[in-house]
């Protein structure tokens, strides 16, 4: 796995011309997202990692007329893994509470 700053980066370039990219971290019951509006968004991704999370891969959401249109993709360590592709696919159908999560603020202990 590449370093979560590299990650980090990834998300910011996809971010370009984006409404809102996240980065999917999975655990074995949930899945956490790092946004590109995250504050702190490296310590984040670092927070939740140490939690045991496993970074898989980014959603991007586009605005598409009045709406807004999702798309996924897996990190390159994912990329052959139909699991992956899978698991973003699934996530996607929960777009509309995806983005409301986007907008609560910092999901993870203010004093880090």
């Amino acid at each position: 796995m590449r370093k979560t700053a590299d990650l980090v980066n990834e998300m910011f370039d996809e971010a370009k011309g984006a409404r809102l990219v996240a980065i999917a971290v999975g655990f074995e019951t949930e899945t956490e997202f790092v946004f590109n509006t995250t504050p702190h968004p490296l310590e984040k991704l670092n927070y939740l990692v140490g939690k045991g999370g496993a970074p898989v891969g980014l959603l991007r959401f586009e605005r598409e007329g009045s709406g807004l249109q999702g798309s996924y993709r897996p990190f390159e360590e994912y990329k052959d893994e139909p699991w992956a592709n899978e698991y973003l696919a699934g996530l996607l159908k929960n777009a509309a509470e995806i983005i409301a999560l986007s907008q609560h603020g910092p999901a993870f202990p203010a004093a880090y």
